[in-house]
């Protein structure tokens, strides 16, 4: 209430809800770590696994990071179980992996999560 310019007021509402730099590096750090960290579980969805590291991603986009779709695709097709190995290579050999939307590559995962679930309810 004791401030009197926008800009101080704007500089308060910064701090109280971004923190410091130093909290915001702290926080970036950690992000950073998580998501060089993480990989898809056996059990997990293409979809729970891509929105849990979308949601690291974008975390670190807010403090200000900036992060370049190719390495989130990257991430993705290196960090997904063993039962992809085959779509990971075909995906590696048909698409420009510098320009493939995470979208796109997120579908093609989930379209192949498919296939092997449908040949699992069948040979049971």
């Amino acid at each position: 209430m004791n401030l009197e310019t926008p800009k101080q007021i704007w500089d308060k509402l910064q701090v109280e809800f971004e923190g410091s730099n130093r909290d915001k590096t702290v926080k970036l750090l950690a992000f950073k770590r998580e998501f060089e960290l993480m990989k898809m579980k056996d059990h997990e969805s293409v979809k729970v696994y891509s929105s849990r590291l979308m949601n690291v991603v974008n975390q670190m986009r807010l403090l200000g990071e900036t992060f370049e779709d190719h390495k989130i695709v990257e991430k993705l097709m290196m960090s997904v179980p063993e039962k992809f190995e085959a779509k990971i290579s075909a995906i590696e050999e048909s698409c420009d992996l510098q320009n493939l939307p995470i979208a796109e590559l997120i579908s093609k995962l989930h379209i192949q999560e498919q296939r092997v679930q449908m040949r699992d309810d069948e040979v049971i």
